[in-house]
């Protein structure tokens, strides 16, 4: 069953679909002229809704193998939050949200996926709109290069943002150092969070695991 194929490769199959879109976002950065009808501005865009799309077909995806498994398992979807579950003091105000019989679900899916997608938007925006202060002000990237990271910040998802910020600002101040010892007097540090981008997507997870 085609389903079957989609849940058991699922991983792999979304890996492939950032790998491709990264590929398409370095080639609008190194070659644009090939992809000149493509602004970073849409990238953008396209990366937001790769996210919530990767959410809203885990949610229903996690639904379905709810609703088509045993009794037990249907009740995860047929139930309201059981009171002794705990919120914390500040979210506490939530939970008459919960109260209704998608209310376990709904607290699971919000917690195990839709959680870490806010998280990741809320730390690819902040960072991106401190970039372009610092750029304003200080200048160090290209006219573009705060709105590239936003996006490989998106394609690195979650956790691999945590990883793509310090070694993508590791890995530049490195390469800046390195580069001016060279002689070279304009340098470009994007590239560098291009390539860091491709590790956090695909060894991020492992990479965290070793701390």
């Amino acid at each position: 069953m085609i389903l079957n194929f989609i849940f058991f490769h699922l991983n792999a199959i979304v890996l492939a679909i950032w790998v491709f879109f990264l590929i398409i976002v370095a080639i609008r950065f190194f070659k644009k002229s090939w992809v000149k009808n493509i602004s970073l501005k849409k990238l953008a865009v396209i990366a937001v809704v790769l996210n919530i799309t990767y959410g809203a077909f885990i949610t229903w995806a996690q639904y379905y193998v709810w609703a088509t498994g045993s009794a037990f398992s249907k009740s995860f979807i047929n139930s309201p939050l059981p009171k002794e579950v705990p919120l914390s003091s500040v979210l506490e105000w939530t939970r008459s949200l919960f109260e209704n019989k998608l209310g376990y679900f709904s607290y699971y899916v919000l917690g195990r996926f839709w959680l870490y997608i806010f998280i990741l938007f809320a730390i690819s925006f902040i960072l991106y709109f401190l970039l372009k202060i610092w750029k304003k002000y200080r200048g160090g990237f290209r006219d573009d290069g705060p709105l590239l990271i936003l996006i490989l910040m998106l394609i690195s998802g979650w956790p691999g943002i945590l990883v793509f910020i310090p070694l993508g600002f590791i890995g530049s101040v490195l390469y800046l150092i390195i580069s001016i010892l060279m002689g070279r007097r304009v340098v470009e540090i994007e590239p560098v969070f291009i390539f860091v981008a491709l590790i956090a997507l695909v060894y991020g997870r492992l990479i965290i695991g070793l701390f």
